[in-house]
């Protein structure tokens, strides 16, 4: 097994062992009962086979439902031992998340025309998919693979473009990789959102994201640091610890610059 695969399952099973993942989740709201009923059986494949399918049709390749069902479906796939090793589920991750992706594409359109729409009432499966995500990145991350880790940002951002974590995190990600212009793009972004939350008190991490969370304040003051921009280096830190004053890292760094 390649070391990343390793990473990568390690840090899965701590997301279980946390609690983090819920194998019992399911979509709410949902209408597509055939892709239900597969799924709480237990029959995978077949949820997922369908689900498919279904984003082929032209009567419902425009809904976001079977996209989320797919994701959800690769991600218990993922979790069978047996299943995981079958060709056609080698990347039943990477394919998770970019499928995610594409639900959360579909279903802004039905937020835009005022249609029923289920990213609100589905946190808890998008939590889960952006977890897998930066867990991948993770894997990426800590072997110096930047560019890799950026891609699984990438789609993981797109999941839920709002989330500011994930956002510095990417950024990370991107300055590493020497795309620089982008990567400060987004660190501008999520600093800002930042800002307003230690301004609001309104700081409400998730434990699934909050690795990218910790991740993206810790190498964003890295590479300020490193690029001699001590004083821009030490007011991100201090926005960490205002954000998080018990994290011992931040104050580790906080005191090393």
């Amino acid at each position: 097994m390649k070391t990343r695969n390793i990473l990568t399952t390690v840090l899965f099973t701590t997301l279980l062992s946390f609690g983090s993942i819920s194998l019992t989740a399911q979509v709410a709201n949902g209408t597509h009962s055939d892709l239900f009923d597969y799924y709480v059986m237990g029959d995978y494949e077949k949820c997922y086979d369908k689900a498919i399918k279904k984003t082929e049709k032209d009567k419902t390749k425009y809904d976001s439902e079977p996209y989320l069902w797919a994701a959800l479906s690769l991600m218990r796939i993922h979790e069978d031992p047996e299943l995981r090793e079958v060709e056609e589920y080698e990347n039943a991750v990477k394919d998770a998340i970019k499928i995610a992706a594409k639900f959360k594409k579909r279903d802004d359109r039905h937020i835009k025309k005022e249609e029923p729409h289920l990213f609100g009432d589905n946190q808890h499966i998008i939590n889960e998919i952006k977890a897998l995500a930066i867990a991948e990145a993770r894997g990426f991350f800590v072997q110096d693979d930047f560019r890799k880790a950026a891609y699984y940002m990438r789609y993981g951002l797109r999941i839920d473009e709002e989330d500011a974590s994930m956002e510095l995190f990417k950024a990370v990600t991107d300055l590493l990789s020497r795309n620089r212009r982008v990567g400060l793009d987004h660190a501008s972004n999520a600093i800002k959102a930042f800002e307003k939350m230690a301004a609001t008190g309104d700081f409400n991490i998730p434990e699934e994201v909050f690795p990218a969370f910790e991740m993206g304040f810790i190498h964003y003051t890295k590479y300020l640091k490193e690029n001699d921009e001590l004083s821009e280096a030490g007011e991100v830190i201090n926005l960490a610890r205002k954000l998080d004053p018990e994290n011992k890292k931040f104050e580790r760094l906080a005191d090393s610059l």
